[in-house]
């Protein structure tokens, strides 16, 4: 009769031990907290215009130039980036040609705006600061009634902000700038 109880208490320890075993194994892995990696964060160009000439930084810091016919133009950049990305548009047609040019970070835009025949911007993805120059409408056309061919700066412009489609806001802003719903 004693050696039977000590097999059933042998059985129940066995059953105990491999009880406490399962208890630990699950709090280890709820202890054990999964890093997560930092996301890079993904910078890209974006340009529309019609034949116009682009030129900017690419991802080894070296300056490019591409003729764009038209439409939008994309350059996206696959690493960490740590120098100023600088980007410079011109039309290579006479009459008033607009120029959406902008820098996106993770796809939303950091940096940029409308221009016409000549834009101009500079991005410090380490101080997220931006500097841009945008040209003005420049008539170079002789005839067109008492004009003298001098710079105006456009009383009324494009608003030109970014959709979640990915166009771009096509209301007129008297004054230029951005639309009432894209301040």
């Amino acid at each position: 009769m004693r050696f039977k109880n000590l097999i059933q208490a042998k059985g129940l320890t066995k059953y105990l031990f491999l009880f406490v075993a399962l208890l630990t194994l699950n709090a280890c892995s709820k202890n054990q907290e999964t890093i997560p990696e930092q996301p890079i964060d993904e910078f890209s160009y974006e340009v529309e215009c019609t034949s116009c000439e682009i030129t900017y930084t690419d991802k080894s810091n070296t300056t490019k130039k591409v003729k764009h016919t038209t439409g939008k133009w994309e350059y996206r950049f696959d690493q960490r980036i740590s120098f100023e990305l600088k980007l410079s548009i011109k039309t290579l047609l006479a009459s008033k040609q607009t120029i959406n040019a902008y820098i996106l970070k993770n796809k939303e835009t950091v940096f940029g705006d409308v221009g016409y025949n000549q834009t101009d911007i500079t991005y410090d993805a380490q101080k997220a600061k931006g500097y841009g120059v945008y040209g003005s409408f420049k008539n170079t056309d002789s005839g067109n009634g008492g004009n003298n061919g001098g710079s105006t700066k456009p009383t009324s412009s494009v608003c030109g902000a970014k959709n979640k489609s990915g166009g771009y806001c096509k209301r007129v802003v008297v004054g230029g700038g951005r639309c009432w719903q894209h301040r």
